[in-house]
Protein backbone atom coordinates (compact mmCIF):
# COMPACT_ATOMS: atom_id res chain seq x y z
CA UNK A 1 0.00 0.00 0.00
CA UNK A 2 2.84 2.32 1.04
CA UNK A 3 4.46 1.72 -2.21
CA UNK A 4 1.80 2.44 -4.14
CA UNK A 5 1.10 5.64 -2.70
CA UNK A 6 4.96 6.57 -3.00
CA UNK A 7 4.19 5.74 -6.86
CA UNK A 8 1.09 7.56 -7.01
CA UNK A 9 2.87 10.61 -5.66
CA UNK A 10 5.67 10.32 -8.19
CA UNK A 11 4.00 10.52 -11.03
CA UNK A 12 2.15 13.51 -9.76
CA UNK A 13 5.16 15.03 -9.36
CA UNK A 14 5.60 14.29 -12.87
CA UNK A 15 2.93 15.46 -14.34
CA UNK A 16 3.53 18.71 -12.46
CA UNK A 17 6.53 19.07 -13.75
CA UNK A 18 5.68 18.66 -17.37
CA UNK A 19 2.36 20.66 -17.37
CA UNK A 20 4.75 23.56 -15.50
CA UNK A 21 6.94 23.02 -18.50
CA UNK A 22 3.87 23.54 -21.48
CA UNK A 23 3.04 26.75 -19.24
CA UNK A 24 6.66 28.08 -19.26
CA UNK A 25 6.66 27.42 -23.30
CA UNK A 26 2.96 28.73 -23.26
CA UNK A 27 4.53 32.28 -22.59
CA UNK A 28 7.50 32.20 -25.34
CA UNK A 29 6.63 32.76 -29.08
CA UNK A 30 9.35 30.23 -29.69
CA UNK A 31 7.83 27.33 -27.17
CA UNK A 32 3.83 28.16 -29.03
CA UNK A 33 5.30 27.04 -32.32
CA UNK A 34 6.63 23.82 -31.12
CA UNK A 35 3.43 22.89 -29.24
CA UNK A 36 1.86 24.40 -32.74
CA UNK A 37 -0.15 27.26 -31.83
CA UNK A 38 -0.12 30.57 -33.08
CA UNK A 39 2.23 33.08 -31.75
CA UNK A 40 -0.25 35.48 -30.84
CA UNK A 41 -1.50 33.11 -27.90
CA UNK A 42 1.02 34.25 -25.75
CA UNK A 43 0.39 34.15 -21.89
CA UNK A 44 1.40 33.89 -18.45
CA UNK A 45 -1.41 33.24 -16.75
CA UNK A 46 -0.65 29.61 -16.52
CA UNK A 47 2.97 30.06 -15.19
CA UNK A 48 1.18 32.17 -12.75
CA UNK A 49 -1.18 29.74 -11.26
CA UNK A 50 1.69 26.95 -11.73
CA UNK A 51 4.34 29.55 -9.68
CA UNK A 52 1.91 29.80 -6.72
CA UNK A 53 3.14 30.74 -4.18
CA UNK A 54 5.97 32.44 -5.24
CA UNK A 55 4.55 34.36 -8.13
CA UNK A 56 1.84 36.00 -5.66
CA UNK A 57 3.89 39.49 -6.54
CA UNK A 58 3.74 39.07 -10.54
CA UNK A 59 -0.40 39.33 -10.34
CA UNK A 60 0.16 42.82 -9.15
CA UNK A 61 3.40 44.08 -10.78
CA UNK A 62 4.02 44.60 -14.30
CA UNK A 63 7.93 44.65 -14.89
CA UNK A 64 7.51 43.74 -18.47
CA UNK A 65 7.18 40.28 -20.19
CA UNK A 66 11.38 39.59 -20.50
CA UNK A 67 10.86 39.88 -16.61
CA UNK A 68 7.90 38.14 -16.05
CA UNK A 69 9.11 35.47 -17.67
CA UNK A 70 12.46 35.46 -15.63
CA UNK A 71 10.76 35.51 -12.76
CA UNK A 72 7.46 32.80 -13.60
CA UNK A 73 10.87 30.42 -14.30
CA UNK A 74 12.56 31.27 -11.04
CA UNK A 75 9.28 30.56 -8.92
CA UNK A 76 8.91 27.26 -10.53
CA UNK A 77 11.89 26.13 -10.46
CA UNK A 78 11.55 26.79 -6.98
CA UNK A 79 8.51 25.00 -6.42
CA UNK A 80 9.65 21.81 -8.34
CA UNK A 81 12.73 21.90 -6.10
CA UNK A 82 10.89 21.78 -2.86
CA UNK A 83 8.46 19.15 -4.54
CA UNK A 84 11.52 17.14 -4.62
CA UNK A 85 12.84 17.87 -1.27
CA UNK A 86 9.17 16.71 -0.03
CA UNK A 87 9.51 13.81 -1.80
CA UNK A 88 12.79 12.69 -0.84
CA UNK A 89 12.08 13.14 2.66
CA UNK A 90 9.11 10.41 2.46
CA UNK A 91 10.93 7.86 1.24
Amino acid sequence: MARTIQWVQWALFGLYVVAGAMALMLATPAGLRALGLSEGMVSFLPAMILGLPWSLPTFVMNDGPVTALAVLGICYGLNVGVGLMLLRSRT
